[in-house]
This record gives C-alpha cells, sequence and structure tokens, in this order.
C-alpha cells in the first residue's frame, strides 16, 4: 500500500499544484483586465478631451467664417462708394456712390452724399443739407458750409450751420 499511497499523494500534490497555477493565472488576469480598464478609460478620457477641442475649433472656424463673410461684405459696400469734395470752399468730403455702383445697379436715385467720419466708422448715415451751401450729420453733428455764400468756412461739430 506504500506505491499506491504514494501515488495518491503525488497525485494529490499535483492537483493542488495545478489548482495554484490557475489560481495565480487568475490572478495574473484579473490584474491585466484591472490594468486593461485602466487604459481604456484613459484613451476615452483622452478622446473625449480631443474631440471636445475639435468641436471648439470647428465652433471658432464657423464664427471667423462668419466675420470673413460680414467683413466681406462691409468691404463690398465701402467699394460702391468714392469720396468726393462738397463745394468748392474748405475742404469738406463726403462719400457718393461711385460711377461704377450707378451703372452695375442701373439706379437712377437722386444723388445723395454719406458723412465721411459715420462711414469711416461703419455707418451710412446721409448729410442734411439746407439748401444753400450748408451740409449737416444728423448724427455726429458735423456740419460745413461749403459755397462761397460768405467769406468764412464754418466747419464746426456742433451741429450749427
Amino acid at each position: 500500500m506504500d506505491i499506491i499511497s504514494l501515488v495518491s499523494t503525488f497525485s494529490s500534490v499535483g492537483t493542488r499544484a495545478k489548482a495554484f497555477i490557475e489560481e495565480r493565472d487568475r490572478q495574473k488576469l484579473s490584474t491585466l483586465q484591472i490594468d486593461l480598464s485602466k487604459s481604456i478609460i484613459e484613451a476615452q478620457t483622452q478622446l473625449l478631451e480631443i474631440l471636445s477641442a475639435v468641436t471648439e475649433k470647428e465652433r471658432r472656424i464657423y464664427v471667423l467664417e462668419q466675420r470673413i463673410r460680414e467683413l466681406e461684405a462691409e468691404q463690398a459696400e465701402k467699394a460702391r462708394y468714392r469720396p468726393t469734395k462738397l463745394g468748392t470752399v474748405g475742404q469738406f468730403f463726403a462719400y457718393t456712390l461711385s460711377d461704377a455702383a450707378k451703372s452695375l445697379e442701373s439706379i437712377d436715385e437722386s444723388e445723395y452724399f454719406l458723412c465721411q467720419s459715420c462711414f469711416d466708422g461703419g455707418k451710412k448715415v446721409v448729410l442734411i443739407g439746407n439748401g444753400e451751401g450748408g451740409w449737416r450729420c444728423p448724427v455726429c453733428k458735423i456740419s460745413a458750409r461749403v459755397t462761397p455764400d460768405t467769406f468764412n468756412v464754418d466747419i464746426s461739430d456742433d451741429g450749427c450751420w
């Protein structure tokens, strides 16, 4: 019986060794699974940050494209006008529709003058004439007399003629 007992002991030792090895492998596998899960979570976090940055960049590009379109439209609008000296006295300039713009648009409208200060600031404000050589801007209140009705040129910004 000693041999049977010895074989039984070796068999038991083999079974236990096999069980220990399987347990060790399960623990290693569990550790690897935890490490893999951490790596996946880290990668997902980084991907989320990248996607957020891309979304913000796309939004910024859209805003900038809109701004470019606005600036191009403003530039095209400004290109329709040319500076013109009003009258023969002093140096009072205003903007008027250019000949090229008039011919392109085929518009037969009465001539009007835009305030230079306001137009350069991005606003289209039509100057008001008094019919006697005086012009005034209703917004910035600049005014000037541009005909030799009197010998003085009155360029003021107090709203007076």
